[in-house]
């Protein structure tokens, strides 16, 4: 249900899926990249740019986040529904059959909550393993923010957001900071309302579909050890 790419390439689209694909937990260089789609990797590095350059990033992480908010991708085009289950785990499966719901009745193209509605979440986690201000800079990195603005916003020297990023990739055990923000997500260092509004979460998941909703909030029943709720109640 992906609507039609008005700004990306066909290239660049693929090129910007495969930059969101996880490995083993781990997203692909661009050598990888170039591996799997059988284009050298100035070609890859070139077409980033240009991806970057179109929608506003300044890195291929960005980019990602840009091309699936102005719908260049969709979710299940980068990420299984299992994967998504396990990104979205903190949130609520009520919520996400609310969202559903909101599909099923043709509501997904003209219904935008209100920005500041909140996404209902799970009960958050008691074992955190980062500090505060490593998951703030983490969560300005989800949003899609590069580190001169989240050093800006945080009030505090670009260098300083690379030494809370590089710790935060030692605790969580990974190489790089797209490795660290998905992490951060699965291992529930941050919530999904940590990142963004209901609507936000509407918009990008109503692509997929009502019936792919409801299968996401029966995946997370199962995580959750909860009774599922009947489809359509």
């Amino acid at each position: 249900m992906r609507t039609k790419s008005t700004v990306l390439t066909q290239e660049e689209r693929d090129i910007i899926i495969m930059c969101a694909i996880t490995i083993h937990g781990e997203h692909c260089r661009n050598s990888e990249i170039a591996k799997r789609l059988g284009v050298p990797i100035g070609k890859v590095k070139r077409l980033i740019h240009q991806a970057c350059l179109k929608l506003g990033a300044h890195n291929r992480n960005e980019a990602v986040y840009f091309a699936i908010m102005q719908r260049e991708i969709s979710l299940n085009e980068a990420y299984p529904l299992h994967e998504l289950a396990e990104i979205l785990k903190s949130a609520s499966p009520a919520m996400l059959r609310r969202i559903a719901r909101l599909v099923r009745q043709g509501l997904e193209h003209g219904y935008l909550p209100g920005e500041n509605e909140p996404i209902t979440c799970t009960k958050k986690k008691q074992d955190m393993i980062l500090t505060k201000r490593e998951r703030d800079v983490l969560t300005l990195a989800c949003r899609g923010l590069s580190n001169k603005e989240i050093a800006d916003r945080l009030c505090i020297s670009t260098s300083a957001v690379m030494t809370f990023l590089n710790r935060a990739c030692r605790k969580l055990g990974a190489r790089r900071r797209a490795d660290a923000m998905m992490l951060a997500i699965t291992q529930r260092e941050i919530d999904i309302n940590e990142i963004g509004s209901f609507g936000d979460l509407v918009w990008v998941l109503a692509p997929l579909g009502a019936e792919p909703i409801e299968k996401l909030a029966q995946l997370l029943d199962q995580k959750l050890g909860q009774e599922p709720v009947p489809l359509g109640s």
